[in-house]
């Protein structure tokens, strides 16, 4: 089914979840206005992840369960309800929409994926270290109606990881309207840090995704991209935290943890919290693999499509009665691909991609006596032994002049094409070069996790955040997915060791999801 009949479908008919709507439901409005320019009407309490079930439930699952993708209608904006796709849950008497899905380092799971759309769908685990057959690759998209059993042990490290659809030519419209969630994994790590900073999971310790979306009249998800938005990628007007617009969070002055993820097809964040008197200070404690060996003091953060940063906030200082606001900072896009294609951009849809927009409010509503001080270690984050690799060099770039598509080494995805084949058991480095007439690449590799070794030709607003061999602070631990902007090579060592027999299949693509799509993706094998 092609991406334009999947959508009509979709928007033809809407089957009710066999949850209350309730559990999707958001805060009444005061009538304050949705732009996210705007930093009044943020009146809508945050949905925050619980053990009851319902919207980003918590689900520790052991062994074998069903996740059911499926279509449901929800209250998104105030007043009004919205057609999605969701994951449905049942576990007991407790129903789940999107679960974060909890499980230890060490653990084997048997979810079944239970196709209820009208199309082609897989759940690809976003991170996690797997064999090709449970990775969610788009050749192994099953039929409406129709079920696949996945069956892995978890080998990651503790940190946060996500889940989402990957049919080919169908991820885009699939993620956008609905279908993504957290897979956090624990390790003793995890644990440690849990137990020095007293966190709670949902109340002091946050996964937050990010997403932007647009919304019709009648309060339905418009997904319906021009020629040049499949180009550059689609982009919302109306900014959601956990599926909430303009939403609040009320804090005590103590440390918070936030799980940060970009869930949007294509916009880049640069996240900041902001108070009146400035910026506040905050540390990057993890990164797409982990924690960090130790935590880093920053202002600020790019953060791109498919990549997750754990952060902790400190409001020790702040009193009862102050606020702050998660914001995105104002940056440039550097959308080059015009250059010299005799192609003139197109207007933006309400919200551009580097503009400034506030995310989500935080409310100082109590004081919190916490004698909790970050550790100075977090935990071991191994090299990569890129002592003689293998270098491999893959160009972003566009497929031909003229031609509105992306390509990887020239090359636009072909299902049985296998781009190029490695080594099991080797190591190679990555040069991954984005050529300046172009855009923003966020890269992203199945199967395995990265080191990043080094930027170069970075652009000035990421080349000043830098602290080592042009590495971004989030560069420092363990990776899946890189923003690569154009005139930059970011170098990456990749450890090819795996424990599965035979060869093993898995796809490299950007995760700008309308590029992705649209064929800026190869296969590769490990051999």
């Amino acid at each position: 089914m092609k991406r334009r009949d999947f959508l009509k479908l979709t928007g033809m008919s809407v089957l009710s979840l066999a949850t209350p709507r309730t559990l999707l439901a958001m805060g009444d409005t005061t009538g304050g206005s949705l732009d996210p320019r705007d930093p009044g009407g943020f009146v809508n309490p945050l949905n925050r992840p619980g053990h009851h079930g319902g919207l980003l439930g918590y689900l520790d699952p052991h062994g074998a369960f069903t996740i059911r993708a499926m279509k449901t209608s929800a209250p998104v904006l105030p007043g009004k309800t919205s057609d999605l796709l969701v994951y449905g849950v049942t576990d007991g008497c407790k129903s789940y929409v999107n679960p974060i899905l909890t499980v230890r380092k060490g653990e084997r799971l048997s979810p079944t994926l239970k196709n209820e759309l009208s199309a082609d769908t897989i759940i690809h685990w976003h991170g996690l270290i797997v064999d090709s057959k449970n990775d969610g690759i788009p050749t192994d998209a099953i039929g409406a109606g129709d079920s696949y059993r996945y069956d892995f042990t978890v080998a990651n490290r503790g940190g946060t990881y996500w889940y989402h659809p990957h049919p080919y030519e169908l991820t885009s419209a699939q993620a956008y309207l609905g279908l993504a969630s957290f897979f956090i994994v624990e390790d003793e790590d995890e644990l440690r840090l849990r137990h020095a900073l007293d966190l709670e999971p949902g109340h002091t310790d946050i996964p937050l995704v990010i997403q932007d979306k647009r919304f019709d009249a009648m309060g339905n998800v418009v997904y319906d991209p021009s020629e040049n938005e499949w180009f550059m990628g689609f982009l919302g007007d109306t900014i959601l935290a956990n599926l909430t617009v303009k939403p609040y969070l009320d804090v005590a002055t103590r440390i918070y943890r936030f799980r940060l993820l970009n869930g949007s097809n294509s916009r880049i964040y640069r996240l900041a919290f902001v108070s009146p008197e400035g910026a506040v200070p905050f540390s990057l404690i993890g990164t797409d693999g982990g924690l960090l060996d130790r935590p880093w003091t920053v202002k600020e953060l790019f953060l791109a499509p498919g990549e997750r940063a754990d952060i902790l906030l400190d409001l020790s200082d702040f009193r009862v009665g102050d606020s702050l606001f998660l914001k995105s900072l104002p940056f440039d896009p550097m959308d080059n691909e015009q250059m010299g294609n005799g192609m003139a951009p197109e207007p933006s849809m309400g919200l551009a991609n580097g503009e400034e927009f506030y995310v989500m409010k935080l409310n100082v509503k109590r004081r919190a006596w916490s004698y909790a001080r970050i550790p100075r270690t977090l935990s071991v984050v191994e090299p990569v032994n890129a002592s003689g690799a293998m270098m491999r060099q893959l160009t972003l770039a566009q497929a031909a002049p003229g031609v509105m598509k992306w390509a990887i080494n020239g090359e636009t995805f072909d299902p049985a094409r296998i781009s190029f084949e490695v080594e099991r058991g080797s190591v190679e480095v990555w040069e991954i070069m984005n050529e300046m007439t172009g855009m923003p690449h966020p890269m992203h590799i199945h199967g395995f996790q990265f080191r990043v070794l080094d930027r170069q030709g970075s652009p000035q607003q990421t080349a000043a955040l830098a602290v080592d061999g042009g590495r971004l602070p989030s560069d420092l631990g363990w990776k899946d997915t890189i923003l690569t902007w154009p005139g930059e090579t970011v170098r990456v060592a990749i450890d090819f060791s795996v424990p599965y027999p035979g060869p093993q299949q898995y796809v490299f693509h950007c995760h700008n999801l309308e590029h992705e799509d649209m064929g800026m993706m190869v296969n590769y094998r490990v051999v």
